[in-house]
């Protein structure tokens, strides 16, 4: 019984499958779901300040990285500099908040 145990649990998987432990991670990781990083709809989630401010930024190259939408809460719009090693968070007033308490997965 433990042989048949072992040649199951050693059975190779075809090349570029996956587990489905494998694949169950990646749901659970992949937290926004259907949603984009970026949404499409951009006028639904940044107020006319936060527009403003996104297009200045953006002739500074800096450039939207995500808007995360927490539940029943106002949404936090992120940006990034060119080379990616500072981030922002433009504030509901359009002015940008570049020490943020924001706990960002990688």
């Amino acid at each position: 019984m433990r042989e048949l145990h072992k040649s199951v649990a050693g059975a190779s998987r075809p090349a570029g499958k996956s587990s489905l432990a494998e694949r169950l991670q990646h749901v659970v990781d992949d937290r926004r779901g259907i949603h984009k990083a970026v949404p499409i709809d951009l006028g639904r989630y940044l107020n006319e300040l936060q527009l403003l401010a996104l297009h200045s930024l953006e002739s500074f190259g800096w450039h939207l990285w995500f808007v995360r939408r927490p539940l029943f809460m106002q949404p936090i719009v992120v940006v990034t500099n060119p080379e990616s090693t500072q981030h922002a968070v433009l504030e509901e007033d359009g002015s940008v908040n570049l020490k943020p308490q924001l706990h960002i997965r990688h």
